[in-house]
C-alpha cells in the first residue's frame, strides 16, 4: 500500500460504475455464502498501537489459494486473514463447502497472514500450503508457515524444518525449478522494514543486501531450502517493496524468468534466467517505462503469439471525480531527480508490457484501454468466456483512502495537529476515523483478440468493494473458471461462472511430472485450433497474494477438435493431434519423449552498423514546463531532421546534422568508411550555435550547379526578440565549403520559431522557391503560427510574397511539416501542410497562387508530425502517410469528443495561457489539469475552489466566465491516429488501413523504399517522445517500424526484420541500401539492407 502517491485518466459516467446494460444476464453469479457453506470476512479492528499510521500495509488485505488438497477431483479454498484465523474450506461438490480449518490444523499461529500458495513441496502427491506472514512490527511472530499435508485432511506446520520460516515482511512466495535440477525452488517476496520517509534517494541502496528483510531466492537441496539470492544475482535490499511476483518464460528459451513488482519509489525487476543457476536483471534494457508504484502483476500470453506479456497494476483512477480528488503526480524536477539517482521512468498508471519477442517490450496499456482501474491490487488474466483469449480481472479498493487530497490538507493543518496530540501521545483513532472510505468497483475487461480490451460490462464481477487477493479455478467442474475474491471488512466474493450458456468449448489438462515436481510446474501447453493457437504455462502463483488451481482449464471457442503440445521443464515433449474438446485429459511426463525441434531462423533484412564516429545529438537543459506549466509535451526537443546529398561533388552523399541551441550543427562528408567535417564549416556553424536548428533542406538556391543548405531555427528556448530565430541559408562555393547568406529569413522583423521547410519551383521560372512553417508562438502555446511563401529571384535571394500569393497561409496553425507535390496532375506543385491542432490542409497552385482546397481531410484535426508521399498501392498515383500522435496515450479524441485548447489571459496578468480540455460524454468540457496545477498557473482560482471536493465536477464554464471562454482562441483535435491516404486524383483521398502497431507511439518520421526487392515500396517509421510531464508518461513503445508492402496489404513485423532501434527517432532517410536514423539526444545510426 502507498500512502502518498498519484493517479490519472478518463471521465467515466457508467462504464465502470456499470449501471449500463443491467438487463442482460451476467456471466458470473455472486454466490450467497450461507447457501454454499462459506463464512469468511477479513475484518480489521482498530488499535491505537497498530493501525494504518503504524503499519503502512495495514489495508493490503489477504490472499486466496485454490487446489485439490485431498485428490477427490474437487477444488478446495484456502483464505488468509490479517487479524483473524486463516480458513480452509473443503469442496463437497455442487458448490457446497465445509469449513475444516480447526480439524485440519491450518488456521495459522503467526501474525498478519498475507500471501498463500498451494504446492506439493515434498512430492508425496498431496498439496501443501505455504502462508506468508507480516505485520508484527515490534515482536518476532511473523515467520512464514508451511503446512504439510498428511494425506488425511490434516496438516502439520514444518516451515522451520524446510528452511522456509522467513522472518521478513513477506508478501508472497512462488515455487519453480529455476536451475532445472528436477526439484522445486522458491522465491520469497518481501516488503522492506524501513519507513518510506527515512530513505535518501541519493543513495541507491539496491545492491546493498538486507539478509533479514530482503527478497530471497531459496534453492532446494535435498528437500531443504537455502538462500541462494546473492550467488544467483537476486536483489535483496532494504528498498525492495515487493507486492507482486510472477514467474514464466519471458524470452522463449524454456527457462523460467522472474518479474517482481515493487511498491513506492523502487523500480520493478525483470530477472532473466541465465541457465547456469544465475539471473541477470534486465528490466531497464527491456522495458523503457514502468508503473510508478507497482502492486500486483500477472504474466500471460495475451495475443497468442507464444510470448508472455506482463501486466502491472497501480493506482490511476478511471473515474474522473476520484481522479480530481485523490490524485497528484510527480513534477518534472522530482522525476528527473529519481532518474538521476538510479531509478527508472516510472509513472502512475497500470502498465501492459507487450512482449516483442526480441528481448524488448512495448508498453501499450493506454492503447489497450487498461491503464486506469483505481487502487488496484491483483490482476488476473484468464479466459472468462472460453473464447480462446485471456480476459482481465482487477481487484480494487482501499478501505480508508489516505490519498484523498482534502484529507491530507486537513490533517496537515496546525490546528488538527494540535488537537490530535496530547501529552506527546497521538490520538490515532481520531486521525483514522476521518479518513474517507469509498468502495471502488472491481474491473473486468474482455479480450477482443487484437491486443485490445473492452469493459466487460456484463461480467457480474464489477462490484464496488475493498478487494485484494483473488484466484480462479473450476470449482464445479463444468469447464469454466470460477473466481474467489478476498475483501477487507467485507464478506468474501465467490463467483460462479456461467460460460456454459455461451456454448464455447474447453479442454482441461492435468499434468504429472517427475518425482520431485509432480504437478509439472513450469510446463508449457500449446493448443492449435482451426482459427488460432493458444499458449499456457503451468504456474499457479499469479496476481496478488494468491495462487490458482493447478489443473489447466483452457477455452477453445467453437473448435471441436484441437492439436495439443506439452513441453515439460525437462524438455520432454508430448504431441497429440485431434483431441476432442470438453474433456479432462491427464498426461504423464514419463510417457513423453525428447523431441529435437528445428529452430526456424529469423530471416533478417536489416543490419545495424556499429560505428563510434557517428555524431551524437545533444540537447540543452531548457525545460518548457518551467515557463508553460499547463503544457504536457515539450516543444524544445523536435530535432534533428537530417538531410543527405552530395555537397562537394565527389559522387558520395554527405550529411547535414542540425544541432540544438548551444550545440553547433554539423556538415559531414563521406570519406571511405568514415565521416569528416571541414574546419571552415565548423567555424561557421559554431557562430550560429545559439539557434535551435531542427530541419534542413538541401537544394541549389542560386542556380550555380552546387547544393546549398537551408536550416530552420525553432524551439521555445529563445526570446521572441532574438536574432537567433532567423533561419539560416548556407551557400556552397562548389567544393563543400559554406558561407552564410546575409538574408534574414523568412523576412526582416519576422523572427519566428520555424520547423518545416519545403521547396519547389512554384512559378515555373527555373528556380526553387520555399515554404517555411512556423511551429509555435513562443510563450503562447495554442495560438496559430503562419506559413511563409518565399519566392526566389533565381540568385538565391528570397522575397516573402505570402500576402499576395498565399494569404491563407497566415495564422494557419502550429505547423510541423509540409510537402510540395502535383496532386491535381496539372504540372505545377501543390502543397500539403500539417501541424498540431491542424487538419490536413491541401493548397492548390494556380500559376503560383495558392488557395485552400476544401476537402474532408481539412476537418481531421490532429497532432500531426510528418508527411511522406509515395505510391503505396502501385496504381501510379502518389499516396500520403501522415504521422500523428497515436492512440497509445492518455489523450483521446474523436469528432464527438475532441480535445480542445482555449487560449486567453484567464487570470488577467497580462500573459496568456493555453488550457487543454477534453469533451466528456455529457458534452461538457473539462480541464486535463488537476486543481493544484491550475492554481499554480492562475492563483485566483484558489479562492473559487478552496478544496478538491469543490473542484471535482467543475467543467470549464464553472472555472472561467462565459465571456472569457467566448473571447478565447480555441483549437481542437479530433483524430490522433497516424493515417494513410489513397490518392484517387484531383485532391480526392480515401483511407488506407495501417497495422495497429503504428498507433503505439507518436510517429515523427516516415520514409519508403523497396526494401525486399519485390517491386513495391515498403515503409519505415519512427518516433517516440520522452520529454513530457510525468502525469502523461513518456511515449516509448516504438523501436522503429518496418512495414512490408504485400499483395494482402501492409504487414507489420514484430522484430522489424532487424530494423530495431530505441530512442526518439526524428528522421529516417534512405540512401541506396542504407537507412540513416536521426534521434534526439542520441547517436546518429545507420542500417544497411540488401538491394
Amino acid at each position: 500500500m502507498k500512502i502518498f502517491q498519484r493517479g490519472f485518466l478518463y471521465f467515466n459516467f457508467c462504464v465502470f460504475v456499470f449501471g449500463c446494460n443491467i438487463d442482460k444476464p451476467k456471466l458470473f453469479e455472486l454466490q450467497n455464502l450461507d447457501s454454499i457453506g462459506i463464512n469468511f470476512s477479513n475484518d480489521l479492528t482498530f488499535s491505537n498501537d497498530f493501525n494504518v499510521y503504524k503499519y503502512r500495509n495495514y489495508y493490503n488485505g489477504g490472499g486466496v489459494s485454490l487446489g485439490d488438497i485431498n485428490n477427490d477431483g474437487l477444488v478446495d479454498i484456502y483464505l488468509t486473514a490479517n487479524q483473524k484465523q486463516n480458513r480452509l474450506f473443503l469442496n463437497q461438490g455442487n458448490f457446497s463447502f465445509k469449513d475444516i480449518t480447526k480439524s485440519s490444523g491450518v488456521k495459522g499461529e503467526k501474525a498478519w497472514a498475507t500471501g498463500v500458495t498451494m504446492v506439493d513441496i515434498n512430492s508425496d502427491g498431496f498439496l501443501d500450503i505455504y502462508v506468508c506472514n507480516s505485520g508484527d512490527i515490534k515482536g518476532d511472530n511473523k515467520q512464514n508457515e508451511l503446512f504439510i499435508n498428511n494425506g488425511d485432511l490434516t496438516f502439520t506446520e514444518r516451515a522451520k524444518e524446510y528452511g522456509l520460516d522467513d522472518r521478513g515482511f513477506s508478501t508472497h512466495a512462488t515455487f519453480f525449478d529455476y536451475d532445472k535440477d528436477g526439484d522445486l525452488d522458491a522465491y520469497i517476496l518481501n516488503n522492506s522494514y524501513q519507513a518510506i520517509g527515512s530513505f535518501d534517494l541519493r543513495r541507491n541502496e539496491r545492491p546493498k543486501r538486507d539478509s533479514l528483510g530482503g527478497d530471497k531466492l531459496m534453492e532446494n537441496i535435498d528437500g531443504k531450502f537455502y538462500d541462494a539470492s546473492e550467488k544467483a544475482g537476486i536483489y535483496g535490499s532494504v528498498i525492495g517493496f515487493g507486492l507482486g511476483v510472477s514467474v514464466g518464460d519471458v524470452n522463449g528459451d524454456n527457462w523460467e524468468d522472474i518479474f517482481i513488482s515493487n511498491d513506492f519509489f523502487e523500480r520493478d525487476y525483470l530477472y532473466i534466467n541465465q541457465k547456469n543457476g544465475t539471473f541477470k536483471e534486465e528490466l531497464t534494457n527491456q522495458m523503457k517505462s514502468i508503473s510508478g508504484a507497482s502492486m500486483g502483476a500477472d504474466m500471460a500470453d495475451l495475443n497468442n503469439d507464444g510470448f508472455n506479456d506482463i501486466f502491472v497494476t497501480e493506482m490511476l483512477p478511471s473515474n474522473y471525480q476520484r481522479l480530481k480528488t485523490v490524485t497528484t503526480f510527480e513534477d518534472w524536477n522530482k522525476y528527473q531527480y529519481v532518474l538521476k539517482n538510479g531509478y527508472h521512468h516510472q509513472f502512475t498508471r497500470n502498465m501492459l508490457h507487450l512482449n516483442n519477442g526480441n528481448d524488448t517490450f512495448s508498453e501499450i496499456g493506454r492503447w489497450s484501454g487498461v491503464e486506469a482501474s483505481d487502487w488496484s491490487w491483483g490482476a488476473l488474466f484468464f479466459d472468462m468466456d472460453n473464447d480462446g483469449f485471456k480476459d482481465l480481472f482487477i481487484a480494487n479498493g482501499i478501505y480508508q483512502d489516505l490519498t484523498n487530497q482534502d484529507y491530507l490538507q486537513y490533517v496537515a493543518s496546525e490546528e488538527v495537529i494540535k488537537s490530535v496530540i496530547s501529552n506527546n501521545q497521538v490520538d490515532y483513532k481520531r486521525l483514522v476515523d476521518i479518513i474517507p472510505s469509498n468502495k471502488v468497483p472491481n474491473h473486468s475487461y474482455r479480450n477482443t483478440g487484437d491486443l485490445g480490451f473492452e469493459a466487460f460490462v456484463n461480467s457480474g464481477l464489477n462490484i464496488p468493494s475493498f478487494s485484494n487477493g483473488s484466484a480462479y479455478g473450476d470449482l464445479d467442474n463444468d469447464g469454466d473458471l470460477d473466481l474467489v475474491v478476498n475483501n477487507v471488512n467485507t464478506p468474501l466474493f465467490v463467483f460462479k461462472n456461467q460460460a456454459e450458456s455461451l456454448k464455447n468449448n474447453f479442454i482441461k489438462i492435468k499434468l504429472k511430472g517427475t518425482s520431485k515436481n509432480l504437478n509439472s510446474l513450469g510446463a508449457k501447453i500449446e493448443i492449435k485450433t482451426a482459427l488460432t493457437q493458444i499458449f499456457h504455462e503451468v504456474q499457479p502463483v499469479r496476481g496478488f497474494q494468491s495462487s490458482m488451481d493447478l489443473i489447466s482449464t483452457i477455452g477453445v471457442g467453437k473448435s471441436e477438435k484441437i492439436d495439443l503440445k506439452i513441453i515439460w521443464p525437462s524438455g520432454k515433449t508430448k504431441i497429440i493431434n485431434g483431441l476432442a474438446v470438453n474433456s479432462l485429459y491427464e498426461f504423464e511426463e514419463a510417457n513423453a519423449d525428447f523431441i529435437e525441434e528445428k529452430q526456424s531462423e529469423k530471416k533478417l533484412i536489416f543490419k545495424k552498423d556499429i560505428q563510434d564516429y557517428f555524431p551524437i545529438h545533444k540537447e540543452n537543459n531548457f525545460v518548457d514546463f518551467h515557463s508553460d506549466r499547463l503544457n504536457y509535451h515539450m516543444l524544445s526537443t523536435q530535432g534533428p531532421k537530417i538531410s543527405i546529398a552530395d555537397l562537394n561533388g565527389d559522387g558520395k552523399n554527405d550529411i547535414v546534422f542540425p544541432g540544438a541551441k548551444g550545440f553547433a550543427s554539423q556538415i559531414l562528408f563521406s570519406q571511405g568508411d568514415k565521416w569528416i567535417s571541414n574546419e571552415k564549416n565548423n567555424e561557421l556553424l559554431e557562430k550560429n550555435n545559439e539557434s535551435e536548428h531542427i530541419e534542413s533542406a538541401i537544394l541549389d538556391v542560386d542556380n550555380d550547379g552546387d547544393l546549398d543548405i537551408y536550416m530552420t531555427s525553432g524551439g521555445v528556448e529563445t526570446s521572441i526578440y532574438s536574432t537567433s530565430l532567423y533561419d539560416v541559408l548556407l551557400l556552397n562555393d562548389g567544393s563543400g565549403v559554406f558561407s552564410r547568406s546575409d538574408q534574414n529569413l523568412p523576412e526582416d522583423n519576422h523572427k519566428i520559431s520555424s520547423e518545416s521547410v519545403s521547396y519547389a519551383d512554384i512559378d515555373s521560372d527555373g528556380d526553387f522557391d520555399l515554404f517555411i512553417g512556423e511551429r509555435s508562438k513562443i510563450g503562447e502555446y495554442g495560438l496559430p503560427g503562419s506559413g511563409y511563401l518565399l519566392v526566389n529571384d533565381g540568385l538565391g535571394n528570397f522575397k516573402n510574397l505570402t500576402d499576395s500569393l498565399a494569404p491563407n497561409f497566415k495564422n494557419l496553425g502550429m505547423i510541423t511539416d509540409s510537402a510540395f507535390f502535383d496532386f491535381d496532375d496539372d504540372d505545377d506543385k501543390d502543397l500539403i501542410v500539417v501541424g498540431e491542432f491542424m487538419g490536413i490542409n491541401f493548397f492548390e497552385n494556380n500559376n503560383g497562387y495558392f488557395s485552400l482546397v476544401d476537402t474532408k481531410w481539412k476537418q481531421k484535426t490532429g497532432w500531426w508530425n510528418t508527411i511522406d508521399i509515395f505510391d503505396i498501392d502501385g496504381d501510379g498515383l502518389k499516396d500520403i502517410i501522415i504521422g500523428n500522435h497515436g492512440t497509445n496515450s492518455r489523450f483521446k479524441a474523436s469528432l464527438e469528443e475532441p480535445i480542445l485548447c482555449y487560449y486567453n489571459d484567464f487570470d488577467g496578468n497580462g500573459r496568456g495561457e493555453g488550457v487543454l480540455a477534453f469533451t466528456a460524454e455529457n458534452n461538457k468540457e473539462y480541464p486535463y489539469a488537476l486543481r493544484h496545477n491550475l492554481i499554480d498557473q492562475m492563483k485566483s482560482l484558489k479562492k473559487k475552489f478552496p478544496n478538491y471536493e469543490a473542484f471535482k465536477n467543475a467543467d470549464l464554464t464553472k472555472i472561467f466566465s462565459k465571456k472569457l471562454l467566448k473571447d478565447s482562441y480555441v483549437c481542437s483535435v479530433n483524430t490522433l491516429s497516424t493515417t494513410a491516404l489513397k490518392n484517387n486524383g484531383n485532391f480526392n483521398f480515401t483511407k488506407i488501413e495501417l497495422p495497429k502497431q503504428v498507433q503505439f507511439s507518436p510517429v515523427y518520421s516516415i520514409t519508403h523504399s523497396d526494401i525486399d526487392n519485390d517491386g513495391d515500396l515498403d515503409i519505415l517509421m519512427g518516433g517516440n517522445l520522452f520529454n513530457v510531464k510525468p502525469e502523461v508518461g513518456i511515449y516509448d513503445a516504438s523501436y522503429g517500424l518496418f512495414i512490408e508492402n504485400t499483395s494482402q496489404g501492409l504487414k507489420y513485423h514484430p522484430n522489424g526484420k532487424g530494423f530495431n532501434i530505441s530512442g526518439e527517432i526524428r528522421s529516417l532517410v534512405v540512401d541506396k541500401n542504407q537507412v540513416w536514423v536521426g534521434r534526439n539526444r542520441d547517436t546518429l545510426s545507420r542500417f544497411t539492407f540488401k538491394k
